[in-house]
């Protein structure tokens, strides 16, 4: 069976400066920072720029979106999909532009995050499948108070990888990549004022290959 790709997995590359390319047409930054040949997208205030180029490592020249020639930049997001442990990653659930195959630690990742989300019930050929934690989520906030609510998090972690290595177990020639040796909380929290619940989730393949996950509810 084929896993669609449904997961935006986007990682945050580290930007250390950026300037405005004097002369220019069209207005252009250069970003300065590291890993930029893995870039797949630079966002400048939240919206993709419409080109850029990776001249190095270290070096990206973008394109300021149509319309915020003169706008202040206070944001500035260079993007990678390639998962890593070194780094921060923004999952959105989400069909791409085109429908393609998913495999590797991805494919890992995107599977981690259904079951963890997933209603127990809700798969009628495994009705015992899934973490179910936007439910356990939605008890423990009308109960109250930020210990439960990240008890509730650690729990449907711990949880999803019991039923993925039970899963997997059952299941021949899994890829490495795509085979969970471990999955474990690094760190949660629940931000009263807003009513946001974070968790930062470590995946461990059996190839030796890690992610992290950075999920916000």
């Amino acid at each position: 069976m084929i896993d669609l790709k449904i997961i935006s997995i986007r990682d945050l590359l580290p930007v250390t400066g950026a300037s405005f390319l004097k002369g220019m047409t069209p207005v252009s930054l250069e970003l300065k920072g590291d890993l930029f040949n893995q870039a797949s997208e630079v966002l400048i205030n939240g919206i993709p720029s419409p080109e850029f180029i990776s001249l190095s490592d270290s070096r990206i020249i973008a394109q300021v979106p149509i319309g915020l020639e003169g706008s202040v930049i206070n944001q500035l997001a260079v993007i990678a999909e390639s998962p890593s442990k070194n780094r921060s990653s923004l999952l959105n659930f989400t069909i791409g532009k085109s429908i393609k195959p998913l495999s590797g630690i991805q494919r890992l990742v995107q599977l981690f995050c259904k079951i963890l989300l997933q209603t127990p019930g809700s798969d009628k050929f495994d009705p015992s499948l899934g973490a179910g934690l936007l439910g356990l989520l939605g008890q423990t906030s009308s109960i109250g108070g930020a210990q439960s609510i990240t008890a509730a998090i650690s729990n449907a972690v711990t949880k999803a990888r019991d039923q993925i290595l039970t899963l997997q177990n059952n299941i021949p020639r899994i890829p490495p990549d795509e085979r969970l040796l471990n999955a474990s909380t690094e760190a949660v929290g629940f931000d009263p004022n807003t009513t946001t619940a974070m968790a930062r989730v470590s995946l461990t393949a059996l190839s030796g290959r890690e992610a992290v996950a950075n999920l916000t509810f």
